[in-house]
């Protein structure tokens, strides 16, 4: 049986980074649930808070914003979690501790309002979505271990 990696937001997908560092990232809207839950089983085994600016979760200039990163390593590799604040959040809220055991479609943390997460996609996975599909957390499975 194969390994599905489930969303870990709900919200529309605004890019896939292909490449060494495949990443997708998926902007939540202010109607969107904004819970950020795993997208894989794994350990949280780092998280990096960087404070920065405001401005809108879907411009390339959001790559500046407050953002928390949650490092989980997986039984594929290391998984980034980003969880990125927009021009209405100020706050990110992280529920989960380094080492701590963490299921997929387990809650992590909640952005308030509109906002952005990126996720990495480990070697060997194989994409299911593509640019501007709608996502639901734990619910749509956006890549697939082949």
């Amino acid at each position: 049986m194969s390994e599905e990696m489930v969303s870990p937001a709900s919200g529309r997908i605004l890019s896939i980074t292909e490449g060494e560092n495949r990443a997708i990232s998926i902007f939540m809207q202010l109607h969107n649930s904004h819970i950020t839950v795993a997208p894989l089983d794994g350990v949280v085994r780092r998280i990096i808070s960087e404070r920065g600016t405001f401005k809108p979760a879907f411009l390339r200039s959001s790559e500046l914003n407050t953002r928390n990163t949650i490092e989980l390593a997986t039984g594929y590799g290391t998984v980034k979690v980003v969880q990125i604040a927009g021009f209405f959040t100020r706050r990110i809220i992280c529920q989960v501790k380094e080492g701590q055991k963490i299921r997929k479609g387990e809650q992590m943390g909640k952005i308030c309002f509109g906002s952005r997460v990126d996720v990495s996609i480990p070697e060997g996975f194989e994409l299911c979505v593509r640019g501007g599909a709608r996502v639901r957390r734990r619910k749509t499975v956006i890549a697939i271990l082949r």
